[in-house]
C-alpha cells in the first residue's frame, strides 16, 4: 500500500489538483456506501473481522487514494470511446487482482460475493467516475468562463 502511495504521488500530474481531489472524495465517498451496503446489510464480503468494525479498516482507503490517483490522472478525456473503454476494462483488470490479492492476505474477505461480480462494479464505477471527472472539467470551465 506504501508502495502504491509513492507511486501515486510521484506521478506527473496531468489533471488539476481540484480535479484529482473532487475525483478521488466522490470515489472514495461511493465506495464506503457501497461497502456499508455490501457488508453491514448483506454480508456479502467484509474487511478484516466480520463481527465488529476495526480500525484497520482505515487503511484499506489510504490505497484507494493511491490507485484512484493514478487511475484519474491518466483518464484518457479527449481519446476516442473505444479507447476510453479499454482503459476501463484495462483498469478493472488490475483491481480484480488487487482485490484478489487483498483476499490472499486477508484483508478482505468473500462471503457471498465473488471476482466475476467485482468487475462489472469496477467497470461500471470506471464509467461513472469518467462523467464525474467530466462535469468537474465543464464545470470549472464556466466558472472560469464567467471571470
Amino acid at each position: 500500500m506504501i508502495v502504491v502511495l509513492i507511486v501515486a504521488f510521484c506521478v506527473k500530474r496531468r489533471k488539476t489538483r481540484h480535479e484529482l481531489f473532487a475525483s478521488i472524495l466522490f470515489a472514495l465517498m461511493m465506495n464506503f456506501v457501497t461497502d456499508l451496503y455490501l457488508d453491514i446489510k448483506y454480508h456479502l464480503y467484509w474487511y478484516f473481522d466480520k463481527k465488529e468494525v476495526d480500525w484497520a479498516y482505515l487503511i484499506v482507503p489510504m490505497g484507494q487514494v493511491g490507485v484512484l490517483y493514478i487511475i484519474v490522472n491518466y483518464f484518457p478525456n479527449n481519446a476516442a470511446t473505444i479507447r476510453k473503454l479499454i482503459y476501463a476494462l484495462v483498469w478493472t483488470g488490475i483491481l480484480v487482482l488487487l482485490e484478489l490479492y487483498t483476499v490472499k492476505i486477508e484483508v478482505l474477505h468473500y462471503g457471498k460475493w465473488n471476482p466475476w461480480y467485482s468487475a462489472a462494479v469496477y467497470f461500471v464505477s470506471l464509467q461513472f467516475l469518467y462523467f464525474v471527472l467530466k462535469y468537474i472539467q465543464d464545470s470549472r470551465e464556466v466558472s472560469e468562463k464567467t471571470k
